[in-house]
């Protein structure tokens, strides 16, 4: 979406916004660890009605990000074979039913895949980084221009490129989901959060130098298939790209595992329709996952036909996590005290501000899906009052008669 030094300017500014989102979401975790994760926070800055709106605002954000991951993968597949564009749509197609397949064979199934594709990932980045180090010093001094300010920088595709890659920075606002479980979070809990950060950052920030560098070169890294020009100058050739399709492939089905138990869990609290909160024999939320395939499949051939571009879908995805932010940083300003309280809840809203600045029309989006939130948590306390009313409940007797009320 910019030149070289749009595009590093892009990588750096992210890398440094993420920091004030790292420490809230470390400070967060710590203070509220539990498996509500940030339906929890959204709770504690909202009020109840937070928790609904975060869950409208998740599960509408995997609405496109799986077909986002999918198209991904398919421009992978198209560079390995040449295809047309509807053969990268039909390959997205498969992707998805490939990743809808795996899900109902079980979380074992998944695990074994998570952990297969974190091994191919590390050797994969590992062996892209130090067979194109060459590259390393053309980019540091693109880097450098930048800064300077003497290259050549348009800020308006700074921010498209700041903006685009919020999709890299995703994540950390999803581990809260696994914190309640953590042994010894006092300690481990902020060395989770800001040994995974600098990881992360250092592996984007040399792939990114490296990149930049080989464009300069003039190695060809346009598109969402970027990485594939630095494959043919790597040992292993085409073998390299079919590892980037499995990690993919790995990705999305540990995306649509997430999904579909949020949509679960949605349906059993109320949250989404009751037909999704039901379980297969084999504990698998089968109508989360059917719903979501065939989402995603009705997307991807909407996307082909009407010509949507894929920056767009990855660009919604990532309005929705930043307006999520917006309420984790409210929960961090509303529990935290003392300096920090204000300091990093300024310089996050302040990175966010700067995100959101560029979407214009399409905020209409995130902020349908809160208020779609909102409106079914009121309409669900008013069917409580009239029930309360029409039986007149005691007190001690709500519970029992909400959760039968649950079931009916």
């Amino acid at each position: 979406m910019g030149n070289v030094h749009e595009a590093i300017l892009g990588w750096l500014l992210i890398t440094f916004v993420t920091i004030p989102r790292i420490q809230i979401c470390s400070h967060l975790g710590l203070k509220f660890p539990s498996t509500a994760g940030l339906a929890g926070y959204a709770g504690k800055a909202a009020g109840p009605w937070g928790r609904y709106s975060v869950s409208y605002l998740v599960g509408g954000s995997y609405l496109f990000g799986l077909p986002a991951i999918a198209f991904i993968g398919s421009e992978y597949i198209r560079q390995l074979f040449s295809l047309s564009d509807s053969g990268a749509a039909l390959c997205a197609i498969f992707l998805v039913t490939l990743m809808f397949v795996s899900n109902l064979l079980g979380t074992k199934a998944i695990t074994l895949i998570n952990y297969l594709a974190l091994s191919i990932l590390f050797l994969l980045l590992g062996t892209i980084i130090v067979f194109n180090l060459d590259f390393l010093g053309s980019g540091l001094g693109i880097a450098r221009e930048a800064l300077s300010g003497n290259g050549s920088v348009d800020s308006n595709k700074v921010w498209n490129v700041t903006a685009l890659l919020f999709w890299a920075f995703l994540g950390w606002e999803n581990l809260s989901f696994s914190l309640g479980e953590m042994k010894d979070p006092e300690k481990n809990v902020p060395r989770l959060y800001w040994l995974s950060f600098t990881i992360v950052a250092a592996v984007y920030v040399l792939l990114a130098l490296i990149s930049v560098g080989a464009s300069a070169s003039g190695v060809s890294l346009k598109g969402a298939a970027g990485l594939s020009g630095l494959v043919p100058l790597t040992p292993g050739g085409s073998f390299l790209i079919w590892l980037i399709i499995a990690v993919l492939a790995a990705n999305a089905c540990s995306w649509n595992f997430t999904a579909s138990r949020l949509i679960y869990a949605g349906g059993r609290t109320g949250v989404f329709p009751a037909v999704f909160g039901r379980l297969s024999k084999k504990n698998i939320p089968v109508s989360s996952l059917v719903i979501l395939y065939a989402l995603s499949v009705l997307l991807i051939s909407g996307t082909y036909f009407f010509r949507f571009p894929l920056t767009s879908m990855m660009l919604l995805v990532n309005q929705n996590f930043i307006f999520l932010c917006g309420f984790i940083i409210i929960a961090y300003w509303k529990t935290e005290t003392g300096w920090q309280k204000w300091v990093f809840s300024f310089l996050a809203f302040l990175s966010l501000s700067f995100l959101v600045s560029g979407f214009t029309w399409k905020i209409i989006y995130p902020i349908f899906l809160i208020v779609t939130g909102y409106f079914r948590f009121m309409g669900k306390e008013k069917s409580q009052e009239k029930m309360k009313k029409k039986y007149q409940l005691i007190p001690e007797k709500l519970d029992c008669c909400r959760i039968l009320y649950e079931i009916s």
